[in-house]
């Protein structure tokens, strides 16, 4: 399956990553998918081969086939919203896109950022995801992405964007590597409260 088309950037913005949640988030829809078809098996299997005199035959391979086309149709869909749910990180801002049919696409602008944490529960860090929370101004709440891989890299990445982009707003050369060069005057103090155990 293709990957989405990134959004569209400003002028002067330029892709740093793109991240979308951990597979394991289909795990439930799979396994619920197949509990369904093994459940209609194992009905259509107690159903007698003919009901007052009529085979069932043809009736039950087509209820088979109508129940296995809903269930494969749902996962697919599924499938399609975790494929097309990302969070983009660009130069300027983080982008959240979701939806498959009527699309949803926000943006926190990196300077609005405020606070970055990630939290990794036991269950989280036996798959290498974590969560990742956002608060910038002026959103109510705290923006929070579920389930991402790797999350410090992630992480990371969100700070060196800021504090680039807060160089470049001050006027500052912007940090090789993410350490300011030796010419450049003290950076701001960087934002995020570290990541949760």
């Amino acid at each position: 399956m293709a990957a989405p088309m990134p959004p569209q950037l400003l002028s002067g913005e330029s892709l740093v990553t793109t991240v979308r949640q951990h597979g394991a988030v289909l795990v439930p829809a799979a396994a619920l998918s197949a509990v369904v078809i093994a459940v209609l098996l194992f009905l259509l299997h107690l159903v007698p081969s003919r009901v007052l005199n009529h085979p069932t035959g043809t009736a039950t391979a087509i209820a088979m086939a109508v129940v296995v086309v809903v269930v494969v149709a749902w996962f697919l869909t599924r499938v399609l919203r975790w494929r097309l749910q990302t969070y983009t990180l660009t130069t300027h801002r983080i982008v959240l896109s979701r939806g498959v049919i009527s699309r949803v696409t926000e943006s926190i602008a990196l300077d609005r950022i405020q606070d970055i944490v990630v939290r990794r529960p036991l269950a989280e860090r036996l798959i290498r995801s974590g969560v990742v929370e956002i608060d910038s101004a002026g959103r109510d709440g705290v923006e929070v992405l579920r389930m991402i891989p790797q999350p410090n890299r992630f992480y990371t990445d969100v700070l060196q964007a800021v504090e680039a982009y807060r160089h470049l707003s001050l006027g500052y050369p912007v940090p090789i590597g993410g350490q300011p060069g030796a010419s450049s005057p003290p950076p701001p103090p960087p934002y995020g409260s570290g990541t949760g155990l």
